[in-house]
């Protein structure tokens, strides 16, 4: 291992457990074993590690995304599948990654790991409001509603990832079952 992805590495777990704010470079350093000059040559600072921690995430979720999105399946239930599939895995094989993201997600607006992370959020969410509007003949008229589904799909795959990890702490999958069952409840709500 290299010392970028080391100081990615150490970064990312010292991130996890006690947030971006609550950590220094000195103390990144001193966890990756390197000189704090060593970290600022790689990231030019601790944002610039901090967007190349997101950067990287970001690029592997979206390897297992793309194919699931773009699968050729003409069936939104099929893609909504895939899709959610992908994403879970990623969640339970990435925790730290994913767990982290999250946060930053819900920090403050002013702060630089929400403004880090918020041009990977808006990309991942258009590329779900992408999908839904991609498939508004399987589903009718949406009425613009592509935005609200898409809202509402993410919001689901999160809370699923969430109490799916916190139940499951020791597996890094979720089952074809759990998944089906994860969508058949967003398809259909609580009614069928």
């Amino acid at each position: 291992m290299d010392n970028r992805e080391k100081i990615l590495d150490v970064s990312l777990d010292l991130f996890y457990d006690k947030g971006y704010d609550a950590v220094s470079v000195q103390e990144i350093a001193e966890q990756a074993g390197i000189t704090k000059p060593t970290l600022y040559y790689y990231f030019g600072s601790k944002y610039g590690l901090l967007e190349a921690l997101l950067a990287d995430g970001f690029d592997k979720l979206f390897r297992q995304l793309n194919p699931a999105m773009h699968s050729g399946d003409n069936d939104i239930r099929n893609t909504l599948f895939n899709v959610a599939k992908a994403f879970l895995n990623f969640a339970m094989t990435e925790r730290s990654f994913f767990f982290f993201m999250l946060s930053l997600m819900y920090s403050a607006r002013g702060n630089d790991p929400y403004l880090a992370v918020k041009p990977h959020l808006y990309k991942l969410y258009r590329s779900i409001t992408e999908l839904f509007s991609n498939a508004g003949g399987q589903l009718g008229n949406m009425n613009g509603r592509q935005e609200t589904f898409a809202m509402g799909f993410l919001g689901f795959l999160n809370q699923y990832a969430f109490t799916f990890s916190e139940k499951h702490h020791e597996e890094d999958h979720v089952t074809d079952e759990e998944v089906h069952a994860l969508i058949q409840q967003f398809m259909y709500g609580i009614v069928t």
